[in-house]
């Protein structure tokens, strides 16, 4: 009998560490998979510099995009969109307009941003709700305080991909005319307005590719020839496409 209690002993204190060793490494896999949890659940609304990661709701976890090119290289955010049902994701360029807002023959109205200090065409991104005129007419109102009654014309469209620090984006490039005795004044992101000869944009520093609209757009006027070399401006070969070149 003294045998047989001392193997039941051996035998259950054999079986506590059997059961203790699995329920140890039990615990261990569900602390991973917590921790995974929560890794994946937080990056995926964690802005990344150069990617763009989507997604939270549709469960798309971990896929991510890297724009190409890039002024400078780094790639920039963009607007992404992931189906919920089959977990397809398209990531693309943000929507912006710019307005070329001339005042007499040969003068632009131009806003002085507060980020960078730079000139720039007034603009702004298009929202989802509104088409890109109804954007143009909105940010003329909340960047310079005039209300636009006749609708924009289109000039052109700027998409080189290098063309924004910030992020992705592809703008519509409008024009519009203002009377001279209208003087538009500053209002929301813009530090100032500013009135300025056409003939003294390589005088100043300009915000993305703004210069290189603005020497578009004298071209176009004068009834020049456009020219493809943008030589002054953060690049010398700033792809885009004008009404000017198609005419």
């Amino acid at each position: 009998m003294l045998f047989h209690r001392k193997q039941d002993i051996r035998i259950r204190r054999h079986g506590d560490t059997t059961i203790g060793g699995i329920m140890f490494k039990i615990s261990l896999a569900l602390n991973a998979l917590l921790m995974l949890y929560f890794f994946y659940g937080s990056s995926s609304t964690t802005k990344r510099i150069g990617t763009t990661t989507y997604n939270s709701v549709d469960q798309t976890i971990g896929k991510e995009m890297a724009w190409h090119g890039g002024h400078p290289k780094e790639a920039r955010a963009g607007s992404c969109w992931c189906g919920k049902d089959d977990g397809y994701c398209m990531c693309t360029p943000n929507v912006a307009i710019d307005l070329i807002i001339r005042s007499g023959d040969n003068h632009v109205w131009l806003v002085r941003r507060k980020d960078t200090n730079q000139l720039a065409t007034m603009g702004g991104f298009v929202d989802v709700n509104e088409t890109a005129e109804h954007a143009v007419k909105r940010e003329l109102m909340e960047e310079m305080g005039v209300d636009l009654k006749d609708p924009p014309k289109l000039f052109g469209v700027y998409s080189d991909p290098r063309r924004d620090n910030r992020r992705r984006n592809i703008s519509l490039v409008y024009a519009v005319y203002l009377h001279e005795e209208i003087h538009p004044k500053a209002g929301d992101d813009a530090k100032e307005v500013k009135k300025l000869s056409l003939d003294d944009v390589e005088k100043h520093e300009f915000f993305a590719d703004h210069k290189t609209i603005l020497l578009d757009y004298r071209r176009f006027i004068r009834q020049q020839a456009p020219v493809i070399d943008t030589t002054g401006d953060f690049a010398a070969d700033i792809i885009r496409s004008t009404c000017a070149a198609n005419s």
